[in-house]
């Protein structure tokens, strides 16, 4: 009868495991909502952060490569956007949920609040946002195989 038991136990250890294992994970290249451009995101010690990897329109109307000339702080506006960290600080608080970030918009220079969600059909919601979530904004991210 003991053995019976350790069997069962170690066929549900063995069921669970890879299920754990597989828990979704933000890590990748992302497309974002207005499919002009691509994030990688990656683990950067305990937390995420994602960094610009490529562009629709990469450089500006002499032809140069995109910068970031936008920025609240002049000495940054001359650093290319390519290869930019956009996200960082995210921590895990859930399965699927992670929190407590920033991202930059070099749109309009600012840096928001961040929290995302991975969505049953494998997208990714990234919601930008001041002082709490309400007063924000929900972007839908697709997952660039």
């Amino acid at each position: 009868m003991p053995f019976r038991f350790a069997y069962l136990l170690l066929a549900v250890v063995l069921l669970v495991a890879p299920a754990a294992a597989q828990s979704p994970t933000p890590a990748g290249v992302w497309l974002d909502a207005s499919a002009r451009v691509e994030v990688r995101i990656a683990p950067c010690g305990e937390m995420l952060c994602g960094t610009l990897v490529w562009f629709r329109w990469p450089n500006d109307a002499q032809n140069q490569p995109l910068v970031d000339f936008r920025n609240a702080v002049p000495a940054l506006r001359t650093r290319p956007l390519l290869g930019l960290q956009i996200l960082y600080g995210l921590r895990r608080t859930g399965e699927r949920t992670w929190e407590g970030g920033k991202i930059y918009n070099p749109d309009s220079g600012r840096n928001y609040n961040a929290l995302m969600s991975i969505q049953d059909d494998g997208t990714l919601r990234v919601r930008a946002y001041v002082l709490l979530p309400i007063f924000g904004k929900t972007q839908i991210w697709t997952r660039i195989p």
